[in-house]
């Protein structure tokens, strides 16, 4: 299989919702995806991220059930139930443990101070570091050739409990991977990109 630039993933790449049930991802795959998506940045390298890689049928149904009935959930061959670390500060040492003696004495009593005692501050970066990590699952998957479908509608108290999410892990999204059954819809619309971006700052010049 040729390799992808991440443009042509990004070109590619589409929120799909209609899988084939039958297809079944190989176990290596699956491997694979989540040791490429591990290479995604976090912030003080806390890699916040934690997966639910959920293959199970009855498992995916109860997803199903906990998502108003959305049968991309059940019909996907992967359905990836991604989570984010509110305590990953708390590991500062032990995923800094390969660098210098120096760096870690320097660094990681600052990682604990930094958040310390500030919760909305560790919500906020478990969400960041995870969505970074959603984004490169699904260019990566894109590029193995799969389909993939990032969603937040569901009943989260309803997904912590199927999935058995431990406390201090707060639901970040669910992504859906497998074997499409459909071309993608045309795009609907995409903003230019003076729409969004702009010289120094929001108040300058677009960007053309």
């Amino acid at each position: 299989m040729p390799i992808m630039t991440v443009t042509e993933a990004l070109k590619k790449r589409r929120a799909i919702k209609e899988y084939d049930p039958g297809f079944v991802i190989p176990e290596k795959d699956i491997n694979e995806l989540f040791a490429k998506t591990l290479l995604t940045p976090s912030s003080f390298n806390l890699q916040h991220w934690r997966f639910a890689a959920v293959v199970d049928p009855a498992m995916k149904t109860r997803l199903c059930e906990a998502s108003w009935g959305q049968r991309h959930i059940r019909d996907a061959s992967l359905v990836v139930v991604l989570a984010g670390n509110l305590d990953a500060a708390e590991s500062a040492s032990e995923y800094w443990r390969h660098a210098p003696a120096n760096v870690q004495d320097r660094l990681v009593p600052r990682i604990g101070k930094f958040y310390e005692d500030d919760h909305q501050l560790k919500r906020d970066e478990a969400i960041r570091s995870a969505s970074l990590a959603a984004m490169s699952l699904m260019l990566v998957a894109t590029e193995m050739g799969y389909e993939t479908c990032p969603m937040i509608g569901f009943d989260a108290p309803q997904v912590i409990e199927i999935v058995r999410m431990p406390e201090n892990w707060i639901p970040v999204m669910m992504i859906t991977v497998g074997r499409g059954t459909r071309e993608p819809r045309p795009k609907p619309g995409q903003l230019k990109v003076e729409d969004v971006a702009f010289w120094n700052a929001f108040d300058g010049e677009p960007v053309r």
